[in-house]
């Protein structure tokens, strides 16, 4: 077998052609360019989520192309200090898989070579979803047959009768989202987000978050966050839907007015935090008073300690949001709360925040 010194040199060693994506954040097809860049370390990996590179490697046997499609391996690698993969993990992962490998023989191996990896993760629902429908687009392979239910639905005047929806799939969802340009489904996607219940409409926003969503679409979310019967817990989904676009002024009034108070965060409001850095990290970064209102609330909580540690290191861990984070944490204007929050950002706690 040949000298094998990155992922790219694993899966030609075996014969596979690989594609990957990033599952992370978003998900996100990388390019060549980028794969050759971190793979051997030239540059940071580009979509760096909680210290990690969340891989989708798909895999394409060269001379046998597998019967029931492509394989897919789902990674965890660890980053290093600087935001490059970790080549120790790496190469000791890449290790682990030649020798699966070369004991069990190629063929087999392609496909059961991630059994017990402690690098190797089953996406939850809503991202397995949402993967499968962007690789099929990618992949010019028909849609699941449960778009036509969602369609069937969407163009029914009965929105809100659960016997019209509760059938729908996940998978219907996610094939909405990644073709609305396609098939030009953008106005059955923005009477989704306007008329359908949230059962249905809060899982077309995790779907949608994987894209830059237009003009109609921004402006259909934000005139929903407006609405009066709107709750913190409800943006904190209906924000994921335009996450991969730039802040629109029009989120302004309605995203500050439901974060309330700098003096107090109830369970509704950390939901729309978290969604918010989680997702939406260029939204907090660029709006300086976002970002104090977010670690205002969260060191005024009775659970301070717990809260405010979990979202202060996944602020501090993102590029766009680390320098915007350190200068609020060390501002002269802090609220004693958040003084005191941030005197204790490195005693030792026990508990982690669900």
């Amino acid at each position: 077998m040949q000298n094998i010194e990155s992922l790219s040199d694993l899966f030609s060693a075996v014969g596979c052609k690989a594609t990957f994506y990033d599952v992370g954040r978003h998900i996100t097809k990388i390019t060549p360019q980028q794969v050759i860049q971190f793979d051997t370390k030239q540059q940071v990996y580009p979509y760096a989520f909680r210290k990690q590179a969340w891989l989708a490697c798909v895999l394409t046997e060269k001379q046998k192309p597998v019967k029931n499609g492509e394989v897919v391996w789902f990674l965890k690698l660890p980053l290093d200090e600087s935001g490059c993969l970790n080549l120790g993990t790496r190469d000791l992962f890449i290790k682990t898989i030649v020798d699966k490998i070369m004991h069990k023989g190629t063929q087999q191996g392609v496909q059961e070579a991630l059994e017990d990896n402690p690098y190797a993760f089953q996406p939850d629902q809503d991202r397995l979803a949402s993967f499968h429908a962007m690789l099929a687009r990618d992949l010019k392979q028909p849609t699941s047959h449960y778009l036509e239910d969602v369609l069937t639905y969407l163009k029914s005047e009965q929105l809100d009768n659960p016997e019209t929806w509760s059938h729908l799939g996940l998978q219907g969802l996610a094939d909405l989202a990644a073709r609305v340009e396609q098939l030009n489904l953008k106005a059955l996607q923005i009477k989704a987000i306007q008329n359908a219940p949230n059962e249905v409409r809060f899982p077309l926003c995790h779907a949608m978050e994987h894209y830059v969503q237009g003009a109609d679409t921004v402006k259909a979310v934000c005139e929903e966050m407006m609405a009066p019967s709107i709750t913190a817990s409800d943006a904190a989904h209906l924000v994921r839907a335009i996450s991969r676009n730039d802040f629109a002024t029009d989120l302004f009034i309605p995203l500050f007015t439901l974060l309330g108070d700098i003096s107090h965060c109830d369970d509704d409001q950390l939901e729309l935090i978290a969604s918010l850095v989680a997702k939406c990290p260029h939204w907090v970064a660029e709006q300086g008073q976002l970002l104090r209102i977010i670690l205002e609330k969260l060191a005024h909580r009775d659970d301070a300690q717990l809260g405010f540690k979990h979202i202060v290191a996944e602020l501090t861990q993102q590029p766009e949001t680390r320098t915007a984070t350190w200068h609020v944490l060390r501002s002269d204007h802090a609220s004693e709360a958040l003084q005191n929050a941030v005197g204790n950002l490195f005693t030792p706690t026990s508990s982690t925040l669900q």
